[in-house]
């Protein structure tokens, strides 16, 4: 502050007056600068009460630190420039005695220019002024007389303080009122707003955050099972991507107003702003009302969720929910142990089967597996396991996780059902995969082998003497370590087989035979006699170990003893079914040969007329029904050929099984031992090759004829010869069939002498006994 004072050359009364205007000057200054001052401190304080307070009497929140920050260095800026310009600059600045005597003249018009005139023309200084001495001496001795009745006070406007002070005063005596009545608030506010502390507003309501529910994942899937509890830390809680989460708050019911409703208000992570009411849960419990909000936002969290929660004039602010994707298993890879049945190399510990597992994978019933899975993430070593076998929990065992957290492996030994394996990864932040990863491993179980077992060239009558060809095959899916076949008498009490082992090949086929002649010469078998049975059947194991025995048997073929003149009538019988059979087939080739021989008389003539209409560049809409006529006698026609055509697809079936027929009585009676050179002859020349040339010749060529007859169907006059062959062939067939009918009439004569004989012996026998009889009864009465 300059310190000026005024000139000695003045009069003293002219230099008390300039003073005094001086320290006026000076006063005014900093009443106006302080004023100033504290209007714009008390304007802060106010300001920041009504930002900071009001919000939250409306449901709001306080100003965070960061503005309340920006406020209190705005006032202080404002101050720092109101202390530099108004007050510390103004009073810097010279207040010469010229420029006060100017300000004097201004505002006392009296004075006329006489005082300015003494200050500046009486400065001894001052030079280039012409004036006389004497009159400057008068003029300042009237001016020195005239400056007790100058009034300095009107130099100076007060209307500007008593402006700021009319700004002052009323917010001054608010600040007291406060300070005095409600001193908490006034020091809340003062260190909410100077102090920067984060001491909140007192409220009628009072929330209290609980923190997040989400059902906990486990393995069982107990749809009662607990839920999991996340708290916040820092306003901050961490949960699994695609999280369905309940958020429970609650407010204090003793000594404050419980809400009536509660709102949440939500910022997505892309932006997306809205809000959500909470609903009241229960009554009040302990002194504390429950909300709970269970849908959405916080219902399949997409992404990071930032909110508040509002209830009356409390609030729950900066609260973040931070989504992070859930551990998942990347792969699993199985490693299979085979049981030692069915390893090459029982005491190896290598392992049988390697492989990552993919849906439908299967094990061989016995096998031990390791698991062994990769995550996608550190796991924490609660690793949430269940092996289940239909109703049955597994056992696992031997579970180990690796140092880097991803790796994990346990082991399932003796699987013998299919199995589902339920994992719930779970990371070191206790955050669990959002459902559970699913395994199912079926189980290929060792079934015992399958045995399938024929007899060949035997029907269900045998002689004593028989041999019994055996065909058939046996399967298994892992080999067969035992094979037989076996014959037991019925009649025994306790049966016991007579087993004859079998080799197999390698698609699993056999072919053996039982010679009961042989067996009964060896002693393996007991003497057969006619009216006895004996039961044939095959038998299989294979190196199953795992509890039981895999033994499969075959059908039981149940064989009756007879005698070789009982078989050979029953054969005869089969001859005259043949010989019936062989009768009807040629009744149904003599029908198809009338057919054929119709349709080459009378079936060609109408279908002239047909060719020649579709042979017409153009056909006439007049000629519909003629046209339509003549499709429908060709589809005749066809439908005719074709049901030819079957018949001697049907006749050639026929015959091929007369043959084989024919071929199984021979092949029985050379397994039973009651043969002959002459009868095989007969059978074999007479009937069966007979039938088989039949069927390759004559009857294959008509059957082509036919076909060709179809093919030929728009060429009546072609279609017409091959009708008159097909005829032809027709007839052929028929003195073929003919001729083995014939010669199976012979064997069926020859039969019957043989029968007539045969009686003749038994007649012959029968008088031999009781000859015999009646001998032995004469001598028994001589005796009497």
């Amino acid at each position: 502050m300059a310190n000026q004072q005024s000139h000695p050359y003045l009069d003293p009364r002219l230099g008390g007056l300039l003073a005094g205007l001086r320290a006026r000057v000076r006063r005014y200054i900093v009443w106006d600068s302080l004023l100033a001052i504290v209007a714009v401190l008390l304007a802060g304080f106010w300001i920041g009460i009504l930002l900071d307070y009001v919000p939250v009497l409306l449901g709001g929140t306080e100003m965070p630190r960061s503005a309340r920050l920006l406020l209190l260095i705005a006032v202080g800026g404002v101050l720092l420039v109101l202390i530099s310009r108004l007050l510390v600059g103004r009073l810097n600045r010279s207040l010469p005695d010229d420029s006060l005597a100017l300000l004097l003249e201004r505002h006392n018009p009296d004075l006329g220019g006489r005082l300015i005139t003494a200050v500046q023309l009486g400065d001894p200084h001052r030079s280039g002024d012409a004036h006389a001495p004497a009159l400057l001496q008068e003029v300042h001795q009237q001016v020195a007389a005239a400056a007790d009745s100058v009034d300095t006070s009107r130099v100076l406007r007060r209307e500007p303080l008593h402006r700021k002070a009319y700004a002052v005063v009323p917010l001054l005596v608010a600040a007291a009122a406060l300070l005095i009545f409600s001193p908490q608030v006034f020091g809340r506010a003062a260190g909410r707003l100077l102090l920067l502390t984060d001491t909140p507003w007192p409220r009628d309501a009072e929330l209290e955050m609980v923190g997040l529910e989400i059902p906990k994942v486990t393995a069982e899937q107990d749809d009662t099972g607990p839920v999991q509890k996340v708290e916040f830390h820092d306003g901050v809680a961490r949960l699994a991507k695609g999280a369905n989460a309940t958020l429970r708050i609650r407010a204090a019911a003793d000594d404050a107003v419980v809400p009536d409703v509660c709102t949440l208000y939500y910022k997505t992570e892309d932006g997306t702003r809205g809000q959500a009411n909470m609903r009241r849960v229960g009554r009040v419990v302990d002194g504390f009302q429950d909300f709970v909000l269970d849908g959405p936002p916080l219902s399949g969290l997409a992404g990071d969720l930032s909110f508040s929660i509002r209830g009356l004039d409390a609030r729950l602010d900066d609260f973040r929910i931070e989504t992070v994707p859930p551990p998942s298993i990347s792969r699993l890879k199985v490693i299979t142990y085979y049981p030692g049945y069915l390893r090459t190399d029982p005491g190896s510990k290598l392992p049988d089967m390697t492989t990552d597992y993919q849906p439908g994978l299967r094990l061989r019933e016995g096998s031990r597996v390791q698991l062994v899975g990769t995550a996608s993430k550190p796991l924490a070593d609660n690793l949430d396991v269940l092996v289940t076998s239909g109703e049955t929990v597994v056992p696992v065992s031997d579970y180990e996780l690796e140092a880097d957290g991803k790796t994990f492996r346990f082991t399932i030994a003796d699987v013998r059902q299919p199995i589902s394996v339920v994992i719930v990864p779970i990371d070191r932040e206790q955050i669990s995969a959002q459902a559970p990863f699913r395994y199912f491993f079926g189980v290929v179980s060792d079934t015992p082998p399958e045995i399938e077992m024929r007899l060949q060239g035997i029907d269900l009558a045998v002689t004593a003497a028989a041999r019994i060809p055996i065909e058939g095959t046996i399967l298994d899916d892992y080999g067969v370590t035992a094979a037989e076949v076996s014959v037991v008498p019925v009649i025994e009490q306790v049966p016991q087989p007579t087993s004859q082992p079998v080799q197999i090949d390698r698609n699993g086929s056999f072919s053996t035979a039982l010679d009961l002649r042989e067996l009964t010469a060896a002693g393996r078998l007991t003497e057969l006699l006619p009216g006895q049975a004996v039961n044939v059947f095959g038998e299989a194991a294979d190196g199953y170990d795992l509890g039981g025995e895999h033994l499969s048997r075959s059908e039981v073929y149940r064989l009756e003893i007879v005698t070789a003149d009982a078989l050979l009538a029953l054969l005869e019988r089969r001859e005259l079914a043949l010989r019936a059979r062989l009768e009807q087939t040629i009744d149904e080739t003599r029908s198809l040969r009338d057919s054929l021989d119709l349709l080459r008389r009378e079936g060609w003539t109408a279908d002239v007329d047909s060719v020649a209409m579709q042979s017409a560049p153009e056909p006439d809409p007049a000629n519909d029904d003629e046209n339509d006529a003549a499709d429908r006698q060709r589809q005749i026609l066809r439908l005719r050929i074709q049901q030819a055509g079957l018949q001697a697809s049907k006749t050639s079936e026929e015959l091929s099984g007369l043959a084989t027929s024919v071929d199984d009585l021979l092949a029985e009676m050379v397994n039973n031992r009651v043969d002959s050179v002459d009868r095989r002859k007969r059978l074999s020349e007479g009937v069966a090759d007979p039938l088989r040339k039949v069927v390759d010749g004559s009857l294959d060529t008509l059957s082509q004829q036919i076909t060709g007859m179809e093919r030929r169907l728009d060429e009546p006059t072609v279609a017409r010869e091959q009708t008159a062959l097909a005829v032809q062939s027709a007839d052929q067939v028929l003195l073929e069939l003919t001729a083995v009918l014939e010669k199976m009439l012979d064997l069926e004569s020859y039969n019957e002498i043989l029968d007539l004989v045969r009686s003749l012996m038994e007649a012959q026998d029968g008088l031999i006994d009781d000859t015999e009889t009646e001998r032995n009864q004469r001598i028994r009465d001589l005796f009497k």
